[in-house]
C-alpha cells in the first residue's frame, strides 16, 4: 500500500512539473476567459431584451403622417418566449395559441373608423348618390330605394344601399312622415399596411392607411424570442467562405526539432477561416 501511495505521489509530482500540466492550466484559463466573454455577451442581450420589454409596457400609440399623407400609428412591441408571454400578457398569449404553426410575431390592433361632415361632405373624391323610383307598399306607404358610393382613392371605397319608408301624414297640405330607414347592403374596401420595424433602437409594430377616419384605438404586438425558437434559427443564413479570424484551442501533431522526435502540440492558436461548416 505504501509503495502504491509513493508511486502515485511520484506520478502526480511529475505531472505537476511537466509541460503538459502548464498546457492544461493555460487551456483552462483560456476556456474560462472565453466562457466569461460569452456570459457577458449573453447578459448584454438579456439586458437589451429587458429594456425593450419595459419600454413596450410603458409605451403608448404614436401617430405620424407619412410622406404620402397616410396616417401611421406605431407602438413598441414585446420580445418574449411563448412561456414568458403566457405569464405576462394572457390576451396576446391566447391569440398566439389560437394560430396554427409556429408563430414568429403577432400584432393585435383595434381600429375605429369615424367620419363626420368634413370627410363625408367636404373631402369626397368621387360620390355617386342614387335615389330609385318610389315603390308603393300600400295605399298610404311608399318605399324609396337609395345608394351611396364613396370612392376615397384607387383602393379605398364604401358602398351603402338601403330603403327608406315614408307615409302620407296629411293630404292637404301634403305632409310626409318618415317611417323607417333600413341599410341592407354594405361593401367597404380598406387598404392597410402593417408590420414591424426598428425605431431609435427599439422594435415597433406599425399600421397605416389612407382610409379617411382611420384611427387605431389599441395596439400591441410580440416578437417570439429567436433564442427560444429553433425554427427561426433554422432560417438564419450563415457565412461559410472567408469568415475571418478565430481564436481556439488546438491539438496539433508535429515534430520536436530540439529533441529530434515526434510531438503533439497543445495550446491556443489564432486561425483565419477559409471555409466553416
Amino acid at each position: 500500500m505504501k509503495d502504491f501511495i509513493k508511486k502515485l505521489g511520484k506520478v502526480i509530482w511529475t505531472l505537476l512539473n511537466s509541460r503538459i500540466f502548464y498546457y492544461i492550466i493555460i487551456i483552462l484559463l483560456v476556456l474560462f476567459g472565453l466562457k466569461k466573454c460569452g456570459n457577458e455577451k449573453d447578459l448584454k442581450i438579456e439586458n437589451k431584451i429587458l429594456e425593450q420589454n419595459v419600454s413596450a409596457a410603458n409605451d403608448s400609440i404614436r401617430l405620424y403622417k407619412t410622406k404620402t399623407g397616410d396616417l401611421q400609428a406605431q407602438k413598441q412591441l414585446y420580445i418574449k418566449s411563448e412561456k414568458e408571454l403566457k405569464k405576462e400578457n394572457s390576451e396576446l398569449s391566447k391569440r398566439v395559441k389560437e394560430q396554427e404553426g409556429k408563430i414568429i410575431s403577432l400584432s393585435r390592433t383595434v381600429i375605429k373608423l369615424k367620419q363626420d361632415t368634413s370627410i363625408l361632405h367636404d373631402s369626397i373624391r368621387y360620390l355617386n348618390s342614387v335615389i330609385g323610383e318610389p315603390v308603393q307598399v300600400d295605399s298610404n306607404t311608399w318605399m324609396l330605394p337609395w345608394e351611396l358610393e364613396y370612392t376615397w382613392d384607387e383602393t379605398n371605397y364604401d358602398i351603402f344601399k338601403g330603403k327608406t319608408f315614408v307615409s302620407v301624414d296629411n293630404e292637404n297640405p301634403l305632409k310626409l312622415k318618415h317611417d323607417n330607414t333600413l341599410l341592407y347592403y354594405r361593401e367597404s374596401q380598406i387598404d392597410i399596411t402593417f408590420g414591424e420595424k426598428v425605431v431609435d433602437g427599439k422594435y415597433n409594430v406599425f399600421i397605416q392607411s389612407a382610409y379617411p377616419g382611420f384611427t387605431p384605438e389599441s395596439m400591441e404586438g410580440v416578437y417570439i424570442d429567436p433564442n427560444t425558437n429553433k425554427d427561426i434559427k433554422g432560417l438564419m443564413k450563415k457565412d461559410h467562405w472567408f469568415t475571418g479570424f478565430s481564436f481556439s484551442i488546438s491539438i496539433t501533431p508535429g515534430y520536436d526539432v530540439l529533441h529530434n522526435a515526434p510531438a503533439v502540440v497543445v495550446g491556443p492558436s489564432l486561425n483565419y477561416n477559409i471555409y466553416s461548416w
